[in-house]
C-alpha cells in the first residue's frame, strides 16, 4: 500500500463511484475456527453464499424505496453443481424463501469480466481487513489496509459483516 499510491487512490475512487451511482459494497463472511485440517471451505462458501442470498433478498425486498429484483454473477468454482443446488434451495426452500433473485447466479470467468475483478479487488481487501477485525494480532500486518480503507468502507457497505465465532 506504501510502494503504490496510485492503488489506494484507485481503490477510494471506486468507493466514491459505487456510492454516486447509488450502489453500495456487499460482503458476507464468518470467522474461520476449525483447524486447517478440519476446514472445509467448499461448506464455508455454500453456508455464506446462502447467507449472502438472504441478506441481499431481505435488502431488495425489504430495505430499498421499492421491492427489487436481483441477479448474482459469481467467479466460476470447482464446486459450481454444488453451489447452484445451494442457490437453487435459497431461491425455492421452505426455509428461508428468496424472493428477489430472478434466477440462479450466473458462472463467469473473472478474467474476461472487469466487474467480477473489480468485484475480486475488494473481496481481497476485505479479506485483509476482515482478518484483522477478527484476529488483530495474528493479523497486525494488514493494519494498512483499516488504516487507508476501513472508514471510507464503512461509509460504502450496507448489511455487511464478518461473523465472528464469539457470535456464532
Amino acid at each position: 500500500m506504501h510502494r503504490y499510491p496510485w492503488l489506494r487512490h484507485f481503490t477510494l475512487r471506486l468507493f466514491s463511484k459505487i456510492q454516486n451511482a447509488g450502489g453500495f459494497v456487499f460482503y458476507c463472511g464468518l470467522e474461520k475456527t476449525a483447524s486447517p485440517s478440519e476446514h472445509n471451505p467448499n461448506g464455508l462458501y455454500r453456508g455464506i453464499l446462502r447467507q449472502s442470498i438472504k441478506r441481499i433478498d431481505e435488502f431488495c425486498e425489504k430495505d430499498s424505496a421499492s421491492p427489487e429484483s436481483f441477479a448474482l454473477l459469481l467467479d466460476e468454482h470447482d464446486q459450481r453443481t454444488s453451489l447452484l443446488t445451494q442457490a437453487a434451495r435459497s431461491m425455492y426452500g421452505p426455509v428461508d424463501h428468496c424472493k428477489r433473485l430472478v434466477e440462479q447466479p450466473f458462472h463467469l470467468e473473472s478474467h474476461r469480466y472487469q466487474n467480477l475483478q473489480v468485484a475480486d479487488w475488494i473481496a481481497g481487501l476485505i479479506g485483509r481487513m476482515g482478518a484483522i477485525w477478527v484476529a488483530p494480532n495474528a493479523f497486525a500486518e494488514n493494519e494498512v489496509f483499516v488504516h487507508y480503507f476501513g472508514s471510507r468502507l464503512q461509509h460504502v457497505t450496507l448489511r455487511s459483516g464478518i461473523r465472528t465465532a464469539s457470535h456464532q
